[in-house]
């Protein structure tokens, strides 16, 4: 599209917006000499706009934060069924789940995601719990245990979270501790004798220690069904996890709060759906019955997976947190906080959704974290202000043993390969001084401007395709004859051991694996200017650009060439939004347009190998964009009724000349293509009309409806490769106590039982889906004290 038209575009969304707010602004102009009287008694102080956000790092309404924001309560996911960030889809408009072919989630918000699939890939959209960086994908599907809510923040977040929050950050909130005794607890109950508990107690040990202790423990039947053996199931359910939360206040002036999380995630990781058989380099050692086996059903529940198998995992993350505050009055106060972290895994993958072994894994490593961050934060007259510093390491030990007996990968140069074993360690180190500032102009605008350095020291301490059973250290020694051939040398090799490095040293033609650094910097700002006409009325104008630290990959490699790393991606973004509260608290809409201009996005593409001809590799695309807009409502037009309308546009662009390789191992010019999993619309509306029974029960019935548009999951568009838009609906029903101190509910989710898949992908020589969810069936018993 060009510039005219992208510009055209954006004028029009904010011209929208501008429609949108005039009524109200015309009205705050009017009313503006009885707008201090009428503050005391708008009617938002009970609805959307009333609900208090940290994402500036300081408390505030939601309505008075300038950027595009979603937020959620506890109670709120929990009536939806939401329960880690997989389901977010559900509530925030623009955000995107994937799963890799390797296990390893990938979040995306507006289009900025990183399609990685290594463990110590550092995400575009950052985690956080109570500000704490929870710093990769696989580490962050347990955050969502006994929440205040949830926050989720669109568009850089570099200047105060961090890098690596191009796209975004989820802004967990934890409960905390209450004055006099509190407990819940949400029991459900539900398809494929699904049971999950959750609950809480909190109370005060001391006049000034208070405690919170939470649990969740979640266990289920396997959903999926064996597309070739009768009676075989997979995909059961096993996850443990508790939060003990201690804060104590020996003054009026000191706070301290310790937040020690533990979870073990026992489940079996779900099988993808077979659809095409693509040979990577065709050859006898493919069975005719993989050749030959048939497409996935269109079923959510059919699979299939290697007979014989366990797909357990065995998935540890560990969370010590301190956070110290000192209130030294409105003009100044410190926060401190300190973390460390521990992620285990082991997590068996099932590649190719057939009972040969094509492709099969067992992904298994660890992370290492500490995190400090030091602030200061306060206010002098009109000038609200933070500086603050962080530091952050983190060692990441990847590994995956791949088998593939039965595939085209079993054989090279006519020597039999086993299975391999592509290993990763590095060391970051990431430092960080900031700034921000909110100046008020007079009574009506506010600027904004905000300024980070990051320094981000990435370490490649190994890189390697090590040897297992001593086929790959033959196959090594072949390919290093073959390489000195090619340049004209005498066919030498050197003799790699048994449980050695098989990866070959290009420079030096050595079976030595891959060393490397990558040391960079960058500068993050956010500029801003918000206008507030009235209580009801927030138009704001956003630019910023944010950065994501570059990155090595954990790869089946025959040469180092594969590991060589990408550099740090950087987006320049620019958005005009609006929150606007209208017929007095019953409306509440929400609108922003926005436009990146997107730099050295990091995608997983290909690089020609020697031997296996184009293989993955991380690279760089240097010049792409997003522009778009969104818009959310909450409405309540009577009393009881409540509706929550939401959709997304986003339009996504790879620069022209953009030449890397398509999934089947072809060359092209992907310029002009859409971002992968990226769809142009997205839309959801969640709805609940209650009204009483009696004087303390209440009734209620509502819906939630989710609509994902068409995209694709890798360069060229090839229809295989499709995701095809879908629509879901869930459905719930039940009675509540008045004071909410119960909640009995009944629901059914994809209750149309929509088939549908969230990714497509080749893994060796075939094309897989994961598939969505089936149709569920249950009921939720819910008790607050």
């Amino acid at each position: 599209m060009s510039r005219t038209a992208t510009a055209r575009g954006l004028s029009l969304g904010t011209a929208a917006i501008v429609l949108i707010a005039a009524p109200s602004i015309v009205h705050a102009q009017q009313q503006a000499p009885q707008a201090a009287q009428a503050d005391a008694a708008t009617a938002d102080d009970d609805m959307y706009g009333a609900i208090i956000v940290t994402a500036q790092k300081r408390a505030a309404k939601i309505n008075d934060v300038p950027m595009s924001i979603t937020a959620a309560s506890g109670d709120q996911l929990t009536r939806l069924g939401v329960t880690d960030a997989t389901q977010l889809t559900k509530v925030v408009p623009g955000f995107t789940y994937n799963e890799s072919a390797y296990g390893t989630p990938v979040f995306t918000i507006r289009g900025v995601g990183f399609q990685e699939t290594s463990l110590g890939a550092s995400p575009t959209v950052s985690s956080y719990i109570d500000e704490v960086p929870v710093p990769f994908p696989a580490e962050t599907l347990g955050l969502a245990l006994d929440l205040e809510r949830l926050e989720v923040l669109k568009g850089p977040q570099g200047t105060l979270f961090g890098s690596n929050s191009t796209g975004g950050a989820l802004n967990y909130i934890a409960g905390k501790p209450t004055s006099k005794l509190s407990a819940g607890l949400d029991a459900s109950f539900g398809s494929f004798n699904t049971l999950d508990l959750q609950g809480h107690i909190a109370a005060p040990l001391t006049e000034t220690l208070g405690i919170r202790v939470a649990g969740r423990y979640t266990r289920g039947d396997g959903w999926q069904k064996s597309q070739t053996r009768p009676g075989d199931r997979l995909g059961a359910k096993d996850f443990l996890q508790g939060r003990v939360l201690l804060v104590w206040e020996p003054t009026s002036s000191w706070r301290s709060t310790l937040n020690l999380t533990a979870q073990r995630d026992h489940s079996e990781s779900v099988a993808p759906q077979y659809y095409q058989f693509v040979a990577l380099n065709d050859g006898p050692l493919i069975p005719e019955g993989f050749r030959n086996f048939p497409r996935a059903p269109q079923d959510n529940r059919v699979s299939d997976w290697d007979p014989g198998v366990s797909f357990r995992r065995n998935n540890r993350f560990y969370l010590g947190s301190l956070r110290n505050e000192l209130d030294l009055g409105d003009a100044a106060h410190i926060t401190s906080i300190t973390a460390f972290e521990r992620f285990r895994r082991f997590q068996p993958v099932e590649g190719d959704g057939t009972p040969f072994n094509d492709y099969r894994a067992e992904s298994f490593g660890k992370i290492n974290t500490f995190y400090q961050e030091l602030r200061l934060d306060g206010k002098i007259g009109a000038l609200s202000y933070i500086v603050g510093g962080n530091y952050e390491y983190d060692f990441v030990n990847d590994n995956t043993i791949q088998y593939y007996t039965q595939s085209s990968s079993a054989s090279v140069f006519g020597i039999p390969l086993g299975p391999t074993r592509p290993n990763t360690q590095q060391r970051l180190r990431t430092y960080g001084v900031f700034a921000n500032v909110d100046y008020e102009i007079n009574d009506q605008f506010t600027a904004h401007g905000a300024v980070r350095f990051t320094q981000a020291n990435r370490e490649l301490l190994y890189g390697c395709g090590q040897d297992i059973d001593g086929s790959w250290g033959r196959v090594s020694q072949a390919i290093q004859a073959y390489i000195h051939t090619l340049r004209g040398e005498a066919p030498t090799s050197t003799p790699v051991p048994v449980g050695g490095c098989g990866t070959i040293n290009l420079a030096n033609v050595q079976p030595e694996g891959a060393h490397d650094k990558l040391d960079e910097n960058n500068i993050s700002w956010r500029a801003g200017l918000d206008y507030k006409p009235s209580r009801d009325v927030l138009l704001y104008l956003n630019a910023s650009r944010g950065y994501k630290a570059g990155s090595f990959p954990t790869l089946a490699a025959a040469t180092t060439r594969q590991f060589e790393p990408v550099v740090q991606e950087s987006v320049l973004a620019f958005e005009a939004g609006a929150k606007i509260t209208a017929a007095g608290g019953r409306v509440q809409a929400n609108g922003a347009v926005f436009y990146y201009d997107y730099t050295n996005k990091q995608v997983l593409g290909r690089i020609p190998d020697i031997a296996f001809g184009p293989l993955p590799a991380l690279v760089n695309v240097p010049k792409s964009r997003i522009w778009g807009a969104e818009l959310d409502l909450t409405l309540n037009p009577v009393e009881g009724l409540r509706l929550r309308p939401a959709v997304t546009y986003i339009n996504s662009r790879i620069g022209d000349g953009f030449v890397n390789y398509d999934s089947f191992g072809v060359q092209g010019d992907f310029g002009g293509e859409p971002f992968a999993y990226t769809p142009k619309w997205q839309a959801n509306v969640d709805a609940e009309y209650s009204f009483p029974v009696n004087e303390g029960v209440d009734a209620f019935i509502g819906g939630n409806m989710l609509y994902y548009g068409k995209t694709n999951g890798a360069f060229g568009q090839f229809p295989s490769l499709d995701i095809d838009a879908y629509t879901t609906f869930d459905a719930r029903l039940g009675v509540n106590a008045h004071d909410d101190k119960w909640r009995f509910q009944v629901w059914a989710r994809n209750l149309t039982d929509k088939y549908y898949w969230t990714s497509a992908f080749r893994v060796n020589d075939s094309i897989n889906r994961y598939p969505g969810n089936p149709r569920t069936f249950g009921a939720t018993l819910s008790f607050r004290y």
